[in-house]
């Protein structure tokens, strides 16, 4: 006859962590995660961010169903004009973000005194111009911020290029650098503030429209104009910078743009003229020191959209009727190095709305000239001054919903 458990034995047995996949292991479920799970199919993006703060209980079966990514990432638009005094220190501004296939806009606020210097999933970086110099890494849609030291010591600068790797909900892989003259800083965003480690990148000279960094993982890719690359893998034990020589010829008589774009782990290279009537697509062959160029049908069903720190790669089953090779450009004058000529940015001359973004295609080269079309979003006349726009890619962490 079994001796029946003793009573701190139940309970010791009761403490314990339940086996995997036993029904302790399992969330428990409440009559509204039924609910919400069979609505989960026609619930989008934008209807999270409706209904976001419901109530604890939606949280909580969001959180257990999961939320639909956004369909297409959204346009930030330049800073409103002004209509009284200057933002003090420290103040926040409405940014308006709007999304292109859906026709609809988002406010939210976002430091007033900061430039946006890189985005990703769902984060936003800027740089403060306001003492104490500082980075500032911010999730417009839950308010989440994050304030990290700057790497410059005491010198405010602008000539530097900047990434996020990854979404701050994945701390393993998530690294802030920043790429200036012959000098690549990095650190981990936490917290404290971050701690800076610097890699020399010799040779390498910063250029605001010639120049650009990107991440594949946590391996970061660093080009010249003179289209040289530099890369490190920052999650290495010890990372160190390599360099290749993979310059090559270009047609002569313009001064080209360049892009560098992650699309499924491989490393592309979109060359532009000012226009964006004449555009090339390259994809980097890291061993054979090459940039292989790419017919447009390489970039299979995909789109892209190409600004400084927030060029992407993403489906044109999301792209609301855009075509496979679809080029979207967002303007951005103040960061060139050479004057724009023959464009009108004003919304007060001539009553014409003010243009934030371009459309063309993918052609049969750098030699293939492109129609090109300026995209307006409705607004009131002079609401939006002549600023830069950027590609969001809005997201809402797991942890964001308690």
């Amino acid at each position: 006859m079994r001796t029946p458990p003793s009573r701190r034995a139940a309970m010791a047995a009761a403490a314990a962590p339940p086996y995997p996949g036993s029904a302790r292991a399992r969330p428990r479920r409440l009559t509204g995660d039924y609910i919400i799970a069979a609505l989960a199919p026609h619930i989008r993006f934008a209807d999270h961010l409706a209904h976001r703060l419901v109530c604890r209980s939606w949280r909580r079966s969001c959180r257990l169903i999961g939320r639909a990514p956004p369909p297409f990432p959204w346009l930030m638009l330049p800073s409103p004009a002004a209509s009284g005094p200057a933002p003090g220190p420290g103040a926040s501004q409405r940014r308006v973000f709007y999304d292109i296939p859906g026709g609809r806009s988002y406010a939210y606020p976002v430091p007033a005194s900061c430039r946006y210097v890189a985005s990703r999933a769902g984060w936003l970086v800027l740089a403060a111009s306001d003492p104490p110099l500082r980075f500032v890494v911010l999730n417009p849609i839950t308010s989440m911020r994050l304030v990290v030291s700057w790497p410059f010591g005491e010198e405010p600068t602008e000539g530097f290029h900047a990434v996020l790797t990854a979404s701050l909900a994945d701390p393993a892989a998530c690294f802030l650098a920043v790429a200036t003259d012959r000098l690549v800083k990095y650190c981990r965003p936490t917290l404290g503030g971050g701690d800076w480690t610097t890699l020399r990148a010799p040779g390498f000279r910063y250029d605001t429209a010639c120049s650009d960094l990107v991440s594949v993982g946590t391996m970061l890719y660093l080009m010249d104009e003179r289209r040289k690359l530099w890369r490190a893998d920052l999650a290495a034990a010890e990372p160190k910078v390599e360099r290749r020589d993979t310059s090559f010829v270009l047609p002569p008589g313009e001064r080209w743009r360049h892009y560098l774009v992650e699309s499924l782990g491989h490393v592309l290279l979109v060359v532009s003229d000012d226009h964006h009537k004449r555009i090339g697509l390259y994809r980097l062959n890291w061993d054979a020191r090459l940039w292989v160029p790419m017919p447009a049908s390489g970039l299979g069903h995909g789109v892209l959209l190409l600004g400084r720190g927030c060029s992407a790669a993403v489906p044109a089953s999301a792209a609301a009727g855009r075509l496979p090779g679809a080029v979207l450009v967002v303007r951005q004058p103040w960061r060139s190095t050479f004057l724009h000529t023959g464009l009108n940015f004003s919304a007060d001359v001539g009553g014409e709305q003010p243009w934030f973004w371009t459309e063309s295609r993918l052609g049969a080269g750098l030699d293939d000239d492109q129609l090109v079309m300026r995209k307006t979003v409705p607004h009131r006349p002079g609401k939006f001054i002549t600023g830069d726009s950027f590609w969001f890619f809005p997201a809402i962490d797991q942890s964001d919903c308690p």
